[in-house]
């Protein structure tokens, strides 16, 4: 606010225009010109607002705060103006309903040879939705906005990306409209077209924020929603969608991206509405599967999107059996080996789950993939607990415990009895205690049973978590949490540098301050004070924060 305030007062403001009751726009004068949109409603609230510049926090940037500010005053002033019954200023929407066809037509003409842009904007917004031709002048739309904001050697900037995706934005209001009036063909060729011009403009462009690779994944799932009524197109015209789209995964530019080409397939596979074109399809897949280094990550990741998408064309055609042998032939899949599992649950077949589980524990142990040999040990869980094998479901949980899921840790104290489970608590903590990695589940608990020795031999150890753990440790320990204190305290203070490090080190006495109170925290500040006498603005923070005491 206070920097729109600066801009507002500074000129930056250049011009603001009301182009229909209530929706202003506005050009602020920054790194360049910005186009500022405010729509307000009654009681001139704001309904809406937005900026070309590259600013994108939740917040509103300075350029939107000027022109709020400018619009704040000038409402107030129109206000008193209407009370003193002066005539209104007329709307540009007023202007133009005013005016005859003929003044418009010159209108619009004169503006179509001030800017390339423009032109293309007008021919578009004039056309014909349903002409299946006309794609061209999308794409000249697309690229002149690109050309624009492109330097002299083609390439467009991360604070330009906004504004050469603008025609495409502009195209892809056509495309949302073609297929809202039933023209899934025409609304398919527009977002190819855009998908296309995108593609390119990814190789000349610091795509950084991911705007140009959000413009493609729209353009895939609008191509989506079409190829989503399948079957009821009609054979023709879906036929003819199906080899646009499956022609489309062959483009150079999507070398690399697989996941899009794994896109571009879901929807061709939903136009395959025939044997002929599912047998296409299986062709087109196959080729594109096919590499040099088959054992590559991409292409592992590229055959099982394949396979998802022929397992979801069994899915919809509720295929059983087909689907039961076509699910066990491809557990080398993960997602596969998840769902062969979760089958048998549901039918009770419990062994075959357990089996199931256990091999691909066995795969990714040696594939190296822990975080998927931890899915199949909870599935095999789930699979004990459900076929009433206690003693195998205590076994494993105490295991999947003390391997950092403390989920498990009441059904395992649960499991054991009173006599045994003294002993089974220790064997908990001490693994818990030697992983490093699993600090996070070992303090949570200690913390649980209270386990306040234990957890005070831990922050000993790791004083720099105090500030975390003090109010668990304080009642009982209060000597020890003073002591942590200081010396995590002196330890930040030799590392520090920087104001910034200062604050920091005073942030810490202030936590010693509300954990163990005035007494405990002052000596460490008038201690560091004496240690430090050469460091002024570390003098000057200390100073402050004993002001405050």
């Amino acid at each position: 606010m206070k920097r729109g305030e600066d801009y507002l007062l500074s000129g930056h403001v250049e011009s603001v225009r009301e182009l229909k009751p209530g929706l202003y726009r506005a050009k602020v004068a920054g790194t360049e010109i910005y186009e500022v949109q405010v729509q307000i409603g009654e009681q001139d609230k704001v309904l809406s607002t937005s900026c070309t510049c590259p600013y994108n926090m939740e917040a509103i940037c300075k350029h939107q705060a000027a022109v709020l500010m400018y619009l704040s005053d000038h409402l107030e002033e129109n206000a008193s103006a209407d009370s003193n019954e002066s005539a209104p200023a007329s709307s540009l929407q007023q202007i133009l309903e005013a005016k005859d066809k003929s003044e418009l037509v010159s209108l619009l003409l004169s503006l179509a040879l001030s800017s390339e842009q423009t032109e293309q904007r007008i021919r578009i917004y004039l056309s014909d939705i349903h002409d299946s031709g006309g794609i061209q002048d999308y794409r000249d739309l697309i690229r002149s906005y690109i050309d624009l904001h492109a330097d002299r050697h083609g390439f467009v900037g991360w604070g330009k990306v906004n504004g050469a995706v603008q025609g495409a934005e502009l195209v892809a209001a056509r495309a949302v409209q073609a297929f809202e009036e039933d023209e899934p063909l025409q609304a398919v060729l527009i977002n190819l077209c855009i998908l296309e011009e995108m593609l390119k403009l990814l190789q000349e462009a610091d795509d950084s924020d991911g705007t140009v690779g959000g413009m493609i994944d729209d353009s895939l799932d609008r191509i989506y929603e079409v190829a989503q009524l399948g079957e009821q197109l009609p054979p023709e015209v879906a036929e003819k969608l199906f080899h646009l789209v499956l022609g489309m995964t062959q483009h150079p530019e999507l070398d690399g991206w697989p996941d899009w080409q794994l896109a571009l397939l879901q929807c061709a596979d939903g136009l395959a509405v025939s044997t002929e074109l599912q047998a296409r399809w299986e062709e087109q897949a196959g080729q594109l599967s096919q590499s040099s280094d088959s054992s590559s990550w991409s292409n592992q990741h590229f055959a099982a999107g394949i396979a998802d998408i022929r397992l979801e064309r069994l899915q919809r055609q509720d295929s059983g059996d087909e689907l039961q042998v076509y699910l066990h032939n491809n557990l080398q899949f993960p997602s596969f080996r998840e769902q062969a599992i979760l089958l048998a649950l549901d039918a009770a077949r419990y062994d075959e789950a357990i089996r199931l589980a256990v091999e691909g524990e066995e795969l990714d142990t040696a594939n190296h993939l822990p975080g998927l040999v931890e899915q199949w040990k909870q599935l095999r869980y789930e699979a004990y607990k459900l076929s009433g094998d206690t003693l195998s479901q205590r076994d494993l949980g105490l295991e999947l415990l003390c391997g950092g899921e403390l989920s498990y840790y009441p059904a395992v104290k649960s499991a054991y009895s009173a006599a045994e489970w003294p002993s089974i608590y220790t064997v908990i903590l001490d693994r818990l205690e030697q992983h490093s990695s699993w600090d996070n589940v070992y303090t949570k608990l200690l913390i649980q049973e209270q386990e306040t020795d234990r957890l005070l031999r831990y922050v000993q150890a790791h004083p720099y978590e105090i500030g975390k753990y003090y109010p668990h440790l304080v009642a009982d320990h209060p000597q020890e949490v003073i002591g942590i204190f200081r010396t995590y305290i002196e330890q930040l203070a030799i590392q520090a540098s920087t104001r910034k490090q200062y604050r920091q080190v005073c942030l810490s006495i202030q936590m010693l301050r509300k954990a163990s109170g005035s007494a405990a925290a002052e000596p460490v500040a008038h201690a560091l004070l004496a240690a430090y006498p050469n460091r002024p603005a570390f003098k000057d923070e200390l100073t402050r924060l004993l002001e405050s005491f």
